[in-house]
């Protein structure tokens, strides 16, 4: 009888590479990190040991190395940096396009910024990154692209088209739509390049253009610009100052970007975790950062439950003569929390998605009262048999059920209105993390029950 082969998993890229630099098999480590996507080689440098990582790095080709880059850590290439040289790191930058590298040159030191801008080989480069370090990062002047074509709108479709051609090869970035200017640089239109190919030769590209453009002004939060290509479906979106002049898009790549940025904020935020640090910095980062990151709201907690462990305190009467009443505060605790949670989720989900107009504010919040009500009504039902049939106690079960209705308002109340002030104060909303209500509702729930039992004593069994 023959004898089955047993067939071996293919071995990672990671297995790959550390076997290369174990055998010390230059050529063919080289051969291989240069035949990889650029996003599939950065994960594997990231999990290296430095001396390893900046070898690797090193065998990169330049246009490789240049993407690979931006998908490093910032504590990755802030190391690159430190090891490689200004000179070497510069040569790399300059194959990037203009709004990855100014993300890349805005980490730095302002010393470390300026002495790196003034070694770029381009001068184009240089100036546009120049120009772009100057927005707030979060900004759509800080996240859009200089690499675009301008048209004039009294040129012919023949010799804008000749101008596309000759000019296409120096721009790094994919040419989506054409932007036609007047003599000042004002925006008056957009043509995208599938009409410049179909429209006749010698006819004028003001007659094909778009006047009607959607545009995002440089000051505008990099969420806005995101909302704006999401809803009007676009490829690319024109960013303009307050005259009108165009001075950059954001393609869709980059709202990729920001939509994640964005996203993994808010998780953040939920959870108690301070926005000021970069999620790389907070998984492989200084321990430093994680704990700076997260120390500040779980002492406001702590905090907050004090003033509830006080609290409790002062009814320790009531606790000694209804020991079996107290027993039910750590239900209507996590309940009341649970959908404050929820209730907060769903409420900063609709601001974010612009699904909740701060126009109709009572009317979500009345919406999201019918829904607390009902809920409550519910869970308190089930509570209060479940108190009264355990410790055969109609009053306990009365009590239990209303301490927890009205929990439960509380909580889609404080969970409603919480983020909406917020929005209507010009702050993330996402900032009404669930830690937060939780404890607020902590207090409230337990003076609340508290205050029933004591009054309740002499009718409990």
């Amino acid at each position: 009888m023959p004898v089955k082969k047993e067939i071996k998993p293919e071995k990672t890229l990671s297995e790959k590479v550390n076997e290369l630099l174990e055998n010390a098999h230059e050529q063919e480590l080289k051969e291989l990190v240069n035949d990889q996507y650029p996003q599939d080689i950065a994960p594997v440098l990231e999990n290296l040991k430095d001396e390893e990582r900046i070898f690797c790095f090193s065998l990169l080709e330049l246009e490789i190395a240049s993407t690979v880059l931006t998908e490093l850590s910032s504590e990755t290439q802030m190391k690159l940096l430190k090891t490689l040289g200004t000179e070497k790191f510069s040569s790399i930058i300059s194959q990037m396009d203009v709004d990855d590298a100014t993300d890349l040159i805005i980490q730095l030191p302002e010393k470390e910024k300026y002495s790196l801008l003034k070694t770029l080989p381009d001068p184009v480069q240089q100036a546009h990154v120049q120009e772009l370090i100057h927005y707030p990062p979060e900004s759509a002047g800080g996240k859009m692209s200089t690499d675009f074509l301008r048209l004039r709108s009294d040129m012919t479709i023949h010799l804008a088209f000749n101008y596309v051609r000759r000019q296409a090869p120096e721009y790094k970035a994919q040419i989506y739509y054409l932007y036609v200017v007047d003599n000042g640089n004002k925006l008056v239109g957009v043509i995208s390049l599938r009409n410049l190919i179909s429209a006749p030769p010698n006819d004028l590209v003001a007659n094909h253009m778009n006047t009607d453009v959607i545009t995002c002004k440089v000051t505008d939060d990099q969420e806005h610009v995101a909302k704006a290509i999401s809803k009007y479906d676009l490829i690319a979106l024109p960013i303009v100052d307050e005259e009108y002049s165009l001075k950059g898009i954001v393609t869709i790549d980059d709202v990729v970007d920001i939509l994640s940025r964005e996203t993994t904020e808010d998780i953040y935020q939920g959870s108690g975790i301070s926005d000021e640090f970069q999620s790389d910095e907070l998984i492989s980062g200084k321990v430093t950062f994680a704990v700076q990151a997260r120390l500040p709201w779980l002492l406001i907690t702590l905090i907050g439950e004090a003033i509830a462990a006080l609290i409790i305190a002062s009814y320790d009467k009531t606790i000694i003569s209804a020991p079996i009443a107290i027993s039910f505060m750590p239900l209507l605790s996590g309940l009341s929390g649970n959908v404050g949670g929820q209730t907060a989720t769903i409420i900063v989900r609709g601001l974010v998605t612009g699904d909740i107009d701060l126009k109709n504010t009572a009317k979500h919040i009345f919406h999201e009262l019918k829904i607390g009500i009902i809920i409550g009504l519910i869970c308190s039902l089930v509570t209060g048999l479940i108190a009264w049939l355990q410790h055969s106690d109609p009053t306990l079960g009365l009590i239990v059920a209303f301490a927890l209705v009205c929990s439960i308002i509380s909580a889609v109340l404080l969970g409603t209105i919480f983020p909406i002030l917020l929005q209507y104060l010009k702050k993330d909303p996402a900032a009404a993390s669930s830690p937060i209500i939780t404890t607020v509702l902590d207090i409230l729930t337990f003076t609340f029950y508290l205050m029933i039992i004591s009054s309740t004593l002499k009718y409990l069994n």
